[in-house]
């Protein structure tokens, strides 16, 4: 389907209820397994019970986007990535092919052999997971004892590397919002930088609900804590710290926090600039709304990216009311 562009090009699009991207993505995000073994307090997907696509079958994505895309920036998500054994020969073939790559962890399993392959397979960035600065609350909020002492040894191996950086991501709630000001200052003592997201409906097989948060033991019952805590990142954003969201992001999320269940004023870009590979192969623009295609239905990427189903489905992103538009990847780069 060949798509127009400009301002007449949009509004006769709207009109059919479909949306075209101004460009081909420049992030993927390959969700290269469902598996996990935490019981984080925000997140189901430990749950599921599923088998990882073969090695060769994400082989293949890769090549392709590397002709379709050239270098994109590439985000190996699970899941727990590295409970593939081939976690770092697929970055390593995206390196090869020019591409900036980057992965999510819980780092229980960034033992020296993983960290060293993953220098060697040219990473970029490792985002560990550490939601608060105290041992009690990261591993209550991870479910398991030992997750805060796994992500420090994690951080001590990464840094004895030249590659990859350790970028710190924590989810912000109700028990540990008043130690977001202490996470934030060991980040900068170690030179790390600060990505924060806020408590969201539990990934994984479940249906939206926009009043999961009446039931979240995480849900802050005392916002002036989430304040202070948000204060202290857009003062840091400002100043042009260690912090990765956009101060717009983070305002959001404070309104978010009062109202979590209303429509927040942000427009979704999901699927925009992104585009996201599920566990099962399924394309998708956004992980919450029914995929575009399937890497086995014979489609090219470039073809699925703008056909009806794509267009219809961006329509739906950029229309979308639910609060899941303040979640890291509609921010992505701002």
């Amino acid at each position: 389907m060949r798509i127009g562009t400009g301002p007449v090009a949009e509004r006769l699009l709207a009109v059919a209820r479909l949306r075209a991207a101004p460009e081909p993505p420049t992030q993927v995000h390959l969700s290269v397994t469902d598996r996990c073994f935490l019981p984080c307090g925000h997140c189901d997907i430990y749950k599921n019970e599923t088998t990882d696509l073969p090695e060769e079958t994400w082989a293949k994505v890769i090549d392709e986007l590397a002709v379709w895309l050239g270098p994109v920036s590439v985000n190996f998500v699970g899941g727990e990535p590295l409970l593939r054994p081939d976690l770092e020969r697929l970055m390593g073939r995206a390196t090869e092919r020019g591409m900036t790559v980057t992965f999510n962890t819980n780092a229980w399993l960034l033992n020296d052999k993983r960290a060293q392959a993953l220098a060697h397979a040219g990473v970029s960035v490792a985002y560990l997971s550490c939601d608060g600065f105290n041992e009690a609350t990261v591993d209550h909020s991870r479910g398991r004892a030992g997750s805060w002492k796994k992500v420090r040894e994690a951080c001590d191996r990464l840094d004895a590397l030249p590659n990859p950086r350790v970028v710190i991501s924590c989810i912000l709630h109700g028990g540990n919002a008043a130690e977001v000001g202490p996470l934030l200052q060991w980040c900068k003592s170690r030179g790390y930088e600060l990505v924060v997201q806020p408590l969201y409906q539990n990934f994984g097989n479940n249906a939206y609900d926009p009043s999961w948060w009446r039931r979240s033991d995480m849900w802050p019952t005392d916002l002036v804590p989430i304040d202070e805590a948000l204060d202290i990142l857009v003062a840091e954003r400002r100043a042009a710290g260690k912090v990765c969201n956009a101060v717009g992001q983070l305002e959001a999320f404070r309104r978010y926090f009062r109202n979590p269940s209303v429509e927040n004023g942000q427009v979704c870009k999901a699927g925009h600039s992104d585009l996201a590979f599920d566990p099962a192969g399924n394309v998708r623009l956004c992980y919450f709304l029914e995929p575009v295609g399937s890497l086995t239905d014979g489609r090219s990427l470039a073809k699925m990216w703008n056909d009806a189903t794509t267009l219809r489905r961006r329509y739906e992103v950029h229309t979308c009311t639910r609060s899941c538009n303040l979640l890291n990847c509609n921010f992505g780069g701002e």
